[in-house]
């Protein structure tokens, strides 16, 4: 592989690369991009066809970095941190892993297809509480992914998407208020925040039936029902729909969504229908009316019942007041 390397100077002395394979069938260069630098966070996005590499060589003190990598694009990707065997990724997903001092991770596309790696940082030193918060909530879970590289796989919320799909536009646009480092830190240290409320709803590990007789594979079928919901969202879904869709059965679906959400299906159905449009209200300037509509609902009336139980505030004023900002 030939490298490109661009160093970017923090408080955590960040060094990162990224790697592309031999393959000339591009013009496009590697590319690493640097944003925040302040409150002990950095937001580097890393791509490039064949591969990419997120590294620490030699910090200038002992450093403990909370991060979330987040797959954006990427065939067949391979994760190697370390670890015996290196992990598979694809994109719509991310990771929470601790990482101290030195490391380097290095993700490869066995297709050579382009790939695009999101890397957040968080010196925990900055998190104080939080940490610790994290690190309980986890354990209590019986999940232990702040342990130093053993990371914690998950579906990649709706809030990091925009985070991250909003750093692309503010760099083009170039918008005063959110190209300052202070405001792109914020709005990290805001997913962050969401993120310990996912944390929040994981189920500990028990010792029933209810929880033992389903198999991880069983689990990823809700977890793809789920995000047959995100795609279409104006589809009038059913439990028993998106059974056949994915080829499980009504009992077991709604043990693992139980399990997986910790809520019912009716009630996450409806949040993220509220999410998806909360975001085309923030984002686009697209007709409240057509945005009823994509979601699938109906009666405009009934659909800002529900925004505003969900966001205190009804469509309208939200779109002015989140522009606004």
């Amino acid at each position: 592989m030939n490298c490109v390397d661009s160093k970017f100077q923090s408080d955590c002395s960040q060094a990162t690369s990224c790697a592309t394979s031999q393959s000339l069938r591009s013009p496009i260069k590697p590319t690493c991009q640097s944003f925040g630098g302040c409150l002990g966070c950095q937001i580097h996005t890393l791509s490039g066809y064949g591969g990419c590499t997120a590294y620490e060589t030699q910090p200038a003190e002992p450093t403990c970095c909370l991060r979330i990598l987040t797959v954006l694009r990427g065939e067949r990707l391979l994760w190697h941190n370390g670890q015996d065997q290196p992990l598979e990724l694809e994109p719509g997903k991310s990771v929470l892993i601790l990482s101290t001092d030195q490391f380097n991770d290095v993700f490869i596309s066995t297709e050579e297809t382009f790939v695009e790696i999101a890397d957040i940082r968080f010196e925990c030193h900055y998190l104080g509480k939080i940490h610790h918060q994290i690190q309980e909530v986890l354990k209590s879970r019986s999940l232990e992914p702040l342990a130093d590289n053993r990371p914690w796989v998950f579906d990649t919320s709706f809030d990091i998407q925009r985070f991250l799909s909003q750093l692309d536009i503010n760099e083009t646009t170039h918008t005063p208020e959110t190209t300052t480092p202070l405001y792109t830190v914020s709005q990290a240290y805001q997913c962050l925040s969401k993120l310990l409320g996912q944390l929040e709803m994981i189920q500990p590990n028990r010792k029933t039936d209810d929880s033992a007789c389903l198999s991880n594979r069983t689990l990823n079928k809700i977890r793809k029902a789920h995000s047959l919901i995100e795609q279409e969202p104006g589809k009038n879904w059913s439990i028993a729909e998106l059974c056949k869709e994915v080829g499980t059965n009504e009992t077991s679906f709604k043990r693992g969504f139980k399990l997986l959400f910790n809520t019912t299906f009716s009630k996450r159905l409806q949040q993220t229908r509220m999410d998806i449009a909360a975001t085309e209200l923030e984002f686009t300037d697209q007709p409240i009316i057509d945005i009823v509509y994509k979601v699938g609902y109906s009666s405009p009336s009934h659909f800002t019942k529900l925004f505003k139980q969900h966001f205190g505030q009804n469509p309208l004023q939200y779109r002015k007041c989140r522009q606004r900002a």
